[in-house]
């Protein structure tokens, strides 16, 4: 009985590591390439695990498409110098992101240029 209570309890240990591992796997990005897009912010979801960036990106013919950029969870964010409020719907932005490797419009997130100018990053700053 011991045995099988210790065998059940070690496979829901190691399924949930398995699920933990694959929803934070970053292969779904591109992570050797960064691109730039440009667009009018639809929805900011401040949250955890991850938070949402959802804006609408003009192409050169005009079409617009919707992106969705994935972000670290709202604790770290807050680390980086952003607010529930840093940015809300109407706000043009300018997203760095690692693009998804199956060319949907979506991507990881890098960096953002606020409306005011101000350069927000979700890289550690360097240490001079």
């Amino acid at each position: 009985m011991k045995t099988a209570v210790i065998g059940s309890a070690c496979a829901i240990l190691l399924s949930w590591f398995a699920f933990a591992f694959a929803h934070h796997s970053p292969i779904v990005f591109d992570r050797t390439k960064e691109l730039r897009i440009e667009g009018v912010v639809t929805e900011f979801k401040w949250s955890s695990p991850h938070s949402w960036i959802h804006v609408d990106v003009a192409d050169a013919g005009g079409k617009v498409a919707s992106w969705g950029v994935e972000m670290n969870p709202a604790s770290l964010l807050v680390r980086r110098g952003w607010r529930s409020t840093t940015i809300k719907p109407g706000d043009k932005v300018s997203i760095l992101v690692h693009p998804l490797r199956n060319d949907e419009k979506g991507g990881q997130y890098i960096s953002i240029t606020l409306p005011d100018g101000k350069v927000l990053t979700e890289r550690e700053p360097e240490v001079l």
